[in-house]
């Protein structure tokens, strides 16, 4: 094992644990103690093993138990927990990881995560159909985003944006709004250039078949204002 792979493992057992814990222990301070449990962690969430993902939720939860003051990490880790379980569907958790970071982004600043946690957590609200929450959803992803088009720089983003407000402003019953927002939406899954030279991918749109006719149709105004978010 490379001199800095000992917390890039894909997969955990006693004998992986034993070596992780004991070079852990040799880190003095807490900076490095932090960025070892959260890059292994992510290793270990991105596993298709149950086993590995249970233990990078401990590994990560034990980052933000035990270093509270790293918010560098302890950020960046609420928000890949958020991830995780919104991809599991546990939406409870899932919204509870994106209230730390989103509440992190209106005391101090967007650095350090993704910059559009609080977009996930709206896009969690919608996907639970809390409607009483609705609103705040709205005003999260509208006067509350900050520096909006300093955080959306790349095209994937704006999209992303675009396509949650539309189909929150779709299940509020504002038609014309989410009309708006889905013409902005297709617009960008129509631009093929590259925004960098050297980065020829970075920005680019990739929405599925099923994306592009849901827009077409909240843009036409032909969508159910109680139809879900399962494009």
């Amino acid at each position: 094992m490379g001199e800095d792979n000992w917390y890039r493992n894909k997969d955990w057992n006693p004998q992986i644990e034993v070596n992780f814990e004991t070079r852990f222990k040799r880190s003095r301070k807490d900076f490095n103690k932090a960025q070892y449990l959260r890059i292994q962690a992510t290793y270990l969430l991105k596993s298709s093993a149950k086993k590995n993902q249970e233990k990078g939720i401990q590994l990560m939860e034990r980052l933000i138990k035990e270093y509270p003051k790293e918010t560098f990490s302890t950020m960046n880790g609420h928000e890949q927990l958020g991830k995780y379980y919104f991809k599991k569907k546990n939406y409870q958790e899932a919204e509870h990881h994106f209230r730390v970071v989103t509440e992190y982004y209106h005391k101090y600043t967007r650095s350090g995560t993704s910059g559009i946690a609080d977009l996930k957590l709206c896009e969690t609200i919608l996907q639970s159909d809390q409607t009483e929450k609705f609103e705040e959803a709205y005003m999260l992803a509208t006067t509350k985003f900050d520096g909006t088009e300093g955080v959306l720089i790349l095209n994937d983003h704006k999209f992303y944006h675009a396509t949650l407000m539309a189909n929150l402003c779709l299940r509020m019953g504002n038609l014309d709004e989410a009309s708006e927002f889905a013409t902005r939406a297709l617009e960008l899954s129509e631009i093929t250039e590259p925004q960098f030279n050297r980065h020829k991918t970075v920005g680019i749109v990739k929405a599925d078949t099923r994306v592009i006719n849901r827009l077409n149709r909240i843009k036409e105004k032909s969508l159910p204002i109680n139809k879900s978010m399962d494009y």
